[in-house]
């Protein structure tokens, strides 16, 4: 059982060091990210990720809900209670919960990644800059059964609290590996994954190749798959069409919107090749 240590002031160093993870830049330093909110906390514990420490305010949560949300947490872990300033400080929320925790983030690349096998399916997000579609596609990831989500292009925070709330913490336990576009193709080649990417150009064959272009639900979506999703205001450049094994067409029939949200093709085209896989 934790016993929790007051904390009530703002010079407090470990409030200033955790306030200090509200920014991109000292996330990266220190690869620590905090974990807001009930949920966040508790799938964090429940994940294996490492807790460094918990704080938690008993205005906003009483000591019970407290423990419950830290059931299963190593008790080395230092848990302080703290005046509803200072969780304000803490939090991104206007109105916090009561519990900000800052966590280990898990840290992954390319060689972290097991090898293929027929099922294996990955989402490759190029050009996504904001967090929370990160967060979003990296959901609609993992429900479709994905091995990891290749983020390419200008690196984007996976631990941005955006993305985590987005992606209901799908981040703490599926891959996410910023990658440069030419090594995620590389990757990709070298252990026979076929390169499906979608694009707004009309369908101009049956089944893909080449440079034809398919609709989603014409292709064979089976086998060792990366889907590739492209920055909504461009599209995919000449580098992923060329190195594309298969290009799909996602239908548009309303006359005004000529795209989909980058979250919602993924979702599309990912579970076309769940419905051909299972």
């Amino acid at each position: 059982m934790h016993t929790p240590q007051p904390i009530t002031s703002a010079a407090n160093p470990r409030i200033k060091s955790a306030v200090k993870l509200r920014r991109s830049r000292d996330r990266r330093r220190s690869g620590l990210f905090l974990a807001e909110g009930t949920r966040e906390v508790t799938r964090a514990v429940a994940a294996g990720l490492e807790v460094v420490e918990v704080f938690y305010c008993p205005q906003l949560m009483d000591e019970r809900a407290a423990m419950a949300a830290l059931s299963g947490l190593d008790e080395s872990t230092a848990v302080f209670t703290v005046t509803g300033p200072l969780i304000k400080m803490l939090a991104y929320r206007d109105e916090p919960e009561g519990i900000v925790a800052v966590v280990q983030q898990p840290a992954w690349t390319l060689n972290d990644l097991p090898a293929p096998d027929e099922k294996s399916l990955y989402l490759v997000a190029v050009g996504t800059a904001k967090p929370g579609n990160l967060g979003a596609m990296a959901r609609t990831a993992e429900a479709a059964g994905c091995r990891a989500v290749l983020a390419c292009g200008t690196p984007v925070d996976a631990f941005n609290p955006n993305a985590i709330r987005a992606s209901t913490c799908a981040v703490y336990t599926l891959p996410i590996v910023n990658v440069e576009d030419q090594s995620a193709i590389d990757y990709l080649r070298s252990r026979g994954i076929r390169i499906a990417a979608t694009t707004p150009a009309p369908v101009s064959g049956g089944a893909a190749s080449g440079a034809d272009v398919a609709l989603y639900t014409d292709a064979d979506l089976t086998g060792p798959l990366a889907l590739v999703i492209g920055p909504e205001d461009a599209g995919l450049g000449d580098d992923w069409l060329s190195a594309a094994d298969l290009r799909l067409s996602i239908p548009m029939l309303g006359e005004t919107a000529d795209s989909l949200n980058a979250a919602n093709a993924a979702a599309v085209v990912l579970f076309e090749a769940v419905r051909q896989r299972t």
